[in-house]
């Protein structure tokens, strides 16, 4: 007559097993070929666990001192339900592990404070980020599409070839083969093109750009303007950024990025309109050229500038 195996000596065995001192060909025989397929699933998750928490973690080296002894004691060993949650929990770890992995097929480049960053892309296309600008793609992908996301200023040198598209928060730009350069803030978003032509696709609108056209959208309002006399490359490549009829609120923010410094603009009017420019190397003649122009006192405290109208005293 078989004798029947109790969950008790099951335990047992599995402790044994897990210990080695069962072989996996015993510990079959005794529990089945369903059930030693199950335990082997969940040894691989304890193992797992087991090393991704060397040194750190002592607990799991007592609970194996239990188990060591479950076979000469009383002793409950660690129950079939907490072995399982270590293994789900092991399967986590590695799912996370490989969703990390996954995330490295994103390439990114970010331009520090006052900064311009020089970026070669795989087809050699070349990008030049302005000051606290963000550039990304996947780079598994880049052989099927030519895409990247843009948060911020940069110029675009797209060599010829399959479509090039640069996504923003506030619109899309597709490209054959071109120079271009993208200004994408809140509430602001602009489009030069310098050589060939640009498709802009923004707020379900379209606009096709050739040399010296722009598009910009201010407050969602968007205009459209053929610009005279166009440098080579826009000027803030050269160390000094210009702007055209544009709301004093991107010009401020342009100097906090240039000058990583942050302004209090609620005693003034922000809206109101500025064409000028400022050298992005000197924060005293940037401030100069800019709130001397348009009649606003500035105050420099530490890390912070105070604007004020030039009537008021601070």
């Amino acid at each position: 007559m078989d004798m029947k195996t109790t969950n008790h000596d099951t335990d047992t065995f599995l402790a044994q097993w897990i210990e080695g001192e069962l072989s996996d060909a015993d510990f079959k025989k005794l529990v089945g070929d369903k059930e030693f397929s199950a335990y082997k699933k969940i040894r691989a998750g304890i193992d797992v666990y087991e090393q991704l928490q060397k040194p750190l973690d002592t607990t799991y080296a007592k609970v194996k001192e239990k188990i060591k002894h479950k076979k000469s004691t009383k002793t409950k060993i660690i129950p079939l339900y907490a072995k399982i949650a270590i293994a789900i929990a092991a399967s986590i770890v590695l799912f996370f592990s490989a969703t990390i992995f996954f995330k490295t097929n994103t390439i990114a480049y970010a331009s520090n404070f006052g900064e311009q960053k020089s970026v070669l892309l795989q087809d050699g296309s070349e990008v030049l980020l302005n000051a606290k600008s963000l550039l990304k793609y996947n780079k598994k992908d880049w052989k099927y599409k030519r895409e990247v996301f843009l948060d911020g200023e940069a110029f675009f040198k797209v060599t010829k070839g399959s479509t090039f598209k640069v996504v923003t928060n506030n619109g899309s730009i597709t490209v054959l083969g071109t120079q271009f350069n993208i200004n994408t803030n809140p509430d602001f978003f602009e489009v030069v093109c310098y050589q060939g032509k640009v498709k802009v696709h923004s707020n379900n609108k379209d606009f096709i750009l050739t040399p010296n056209l722009s598009v910009r959208s201010t407050n969602g309002v968007f205009e459209e303007e053929t610009l005279e006399s166009l440098p080579p490359n826009p000027s803030w490549v050269n160390g000094e950024s210009s702007f055209r009829r544009v709301p004093l609120k991107q010009v401020v923010l342009a100097l906090e990025k240039q000058f990583n410094i942050k302004f209090d603009t609620s005693k003034i009017d922000d809206s109101i309109i500025f064409t000028g420019s400022f050298d992005n190397t000197n924060l005293n003649v940037a401030l100069a050229s800019v709130f001397e122009t348009v009649n606003i006192k500035y105050t420099i405290l530490d890390k912070k500038i105070l604007l004020s109208k030039e009537f008021n005293e601070i």
